[in-house]
């Protein structure tokens, strides 16, 4: 019986992160238009529905990515090394203290990581507000909340943090 019960246990914990979705639609109170939600970085693009493939239209509300992956955030800290090792460290003693160089040293991987903000599929959600072409995005992790305006007309369209 016992073996049973873990059998069964055994799948709840290893799947249950994985039912969270990457990318979620959201409906708007326009019947034709709906926003996709990359709920992992923060990037939203406004869905036209059509009848013909010339009326169905993907379009870029926001390409930022409010959060990155690790291995972006890796490289990025490996070019700023790289530079620092060919621009600052490189420097003769005489022009370039070592205190200076070590001031100038980036921060290793580990302590940058803390204060980054990490790409993860549920980060991100949407939340209507009584504005039709309004919604707001929150990161559920930090609590960070943005203005999320969506328009047909490509000039109305912004997303800005709430301060």
């Amino acid at each position: 019986m016992k073996k049973l019960v873990l059998l069964l246990f055994i799948p709840i914990v290893c799947f249950g992160q994985e039912d969270i979705e990457r990318y979620k639609v959201y409906n708007t109170t326009n019947i034709y238009t709906s926003l996709l939600l990359d709920s992992a970085t923060g990037q939203i693009w406004q869905l036209q529905i059509g009848l013909t493939d010339v009326d169905q239209i993907k379009s870029v509300l926001s390409d930022y990515k409010y959060a990155n992956t690790v291995d972006y955030y890796t490289q990025e800290h490996n070019d700023d090394m790289k530079y620092w090792e060919e621009e600052v460290n490189s420097k003769p003693d005489s022009i370039l203290s070592i205190e200076d160089k070590a001031l100038w040293k980036p921060a290793t991987l580990e302590e940058s990581l803390e204060y980054k903000r990490i790409a993860k599929n549920g980060r991100f959600k949407l939340y209507p507000t009584d504005n039709s072409y309004n919604f707001i995005m929150v990161d559920v992790i930090t609590g960070d909340s943005y203005q999320v305006q969506w328009n047909i007309d490509k000039e109305k369209r912004f997303i800005n943090k709430f301060y």
